[in-house]
C-alpha cells in the first residue's frame, strides 16, 4: 500500500513539473548548453550567445547582438558591420546554417570573420522567448564558412548501454536526469522490496517449524510474502530489460559532432607523349 501510494506521488509530481514547465523547441537541452563547449579546430571556434524578446525573431536579433559583443570583448576587436548571408528554415521552430559575416578592425586591418548558426535552442515563458544559438566563428580570414563538417546527432553509441550496467545511469549519461533517477529509484525500490519480502517469507518459514500448531497460519503468511518477492523480483527485471533497451535506443541530448576530413587516394598509370610512369593523386 505504501509502495503504491509513494509511486502515486512520483508520477503526480513529474506530471505537475512537466505541466508548470515553459514552452521549448527541444525536451532536452543540447549538450552544448549544459556543458562545455565543443572543442576548437584549425578552422574555426565555437561560440555560444544568448537574446530575449517578445517574439522569436526578436530574440534571435538579440542573440546575434550578443554574438557580436563576446566577439569584441574576447578578441579585443571592434566589429564594424555584420551582415545576414543566407537563412535557412528546417521548420518553423529551428533554424539551420544561418550565415553571417562580420566586418573587423584588428590592428589596423579591416578583416572579414563568417559565422554560422550550428544549432538552436528556445524557451518561451510568461510572453518572451529566450533564445540560445551555438555559433561557428571562423579563426583565419580565408576559412570561408569552415562549418560544413559540423553536424548534430542524439546518438552516443554503445556507451550508454554499457554505462546502464547500473540501472538509470545510461539515461543520465545521455542528458534524461529525470527518467535516469526514475529508473535507478524503482530499481532500488524492486530490490528494497524483494529483500524484505524474502526476509518475511524467511521468518515465516521459521515460524511454521518452531510453532507446528500454527502451521496453516503461518504458511499463508509465509506464501503471501513468497507472492510478494516474486512480484518485486519480476518487476525489477522488467525494469532493468526497459533500461538496457531504452538507454540503447533512445535519443539523448543534442550534441555537435566534428567530422574528420576525409582524402581520397587514387593511383594508376601516367602515359603522355615524353614518358610513361605511375602518378599518385590525392583528393582533400
Amino acid at each position: 500500500m505504501r509502495l503504491n501510494l509513494f509511486m502515486i506521488m512520483v508520477v503526480v509530481a513529474v506530471s505537475a513539473f512537466v505541466a508548470s514547465g515553459a514552452e521549448r523547441s527541444d525536451n532536452l537541452k543540447p549538450r552544448w548548453m549544459t556543458g562545455n563547449l565543443p572543442e576548437a579546430t584549425a578552422a574555426f571556434i565555437f561560440q555560444r550567445a544568448q537574446g530575449t524578446g517578445r517574439t522569436l525573431e526578436e530574440a534571435r536579433r538579440n542573440a546575434l547582438s550578443d554574438l557580436v559583443s563576446r566577439v569584441e570583448h574576447e578578441r579585443g576587436i571592434k566589429v564594424t558591420n555584420s551582415q545576414q548571408l543566407s537563412y535557412e528554415m528546417a521548420d518553423g521552430n529551428v533554424r539551420e546554417r544561418e550565415a553571417f559575416q562580420m566586418e573587423i578592425s584588428e590592428n589596423g586591418q579591416e578583416i572579414r570573420l563568417s559565422c554560422k548558426v550550428v544549432d538552436e535552442y528556445w524557451e518561451a515563458k510568461d510572453g518572451r522567448y529566450t533564445v540560445t544559438d551555438l555559433f561557428t566563428i571562423n579563426t583565419r580570414p580565408d576559412a570561408g564558412l569552415s562549418a560544413d563538417n559540423v553536424r548534430l546527432t542524439t546518438s552516443y553509441g554503445a556507451a550508454p548501454v554499457f554505462y546502464s550496467i547500473i540501472p538509470g545511469v545510461g539515461q543520465i549519461y545521455k542528458g534524461s536526469v529525470v527518467k535516469g533517477s526514475l529508473i535507478l529509484g524503482g530499481s532500488a525500490l524492486c530490490v528494497a522490496a524483494t529483500i524484505l519480502c524474502e526476509s518475511q517469507r524467511a521468518h515465516y518459514a521459521k515460524r511454521m517449524k518452531e510453532n507446528p500448531e500454527y502451521v496453516d497460519f503461518y504458511r499463508d503468511r509465509k506464501s503471501s510474502w513468497e507472492t510478494g518477492r516474486n512480484v518485486a523480483i519480476g518487476a525489477a527485471a522488467a525494469l532493468y530489460i526497459y533500461n538496457l533497451i531504452d538507454a540503447a535506443i533512445a535519443p539523448g541530448r543534442r550534441r555537435v559532432v566534428i567530422d574528420k576530413k576525409r582524402y581520397e587516394y587514387s593511383f594508376g598509370p601516367v602515359i603522355t607523349s615524353e614518358t610513361i610512369g605511375a602518378g599518385l593523386a590525392i583528393n582533400f
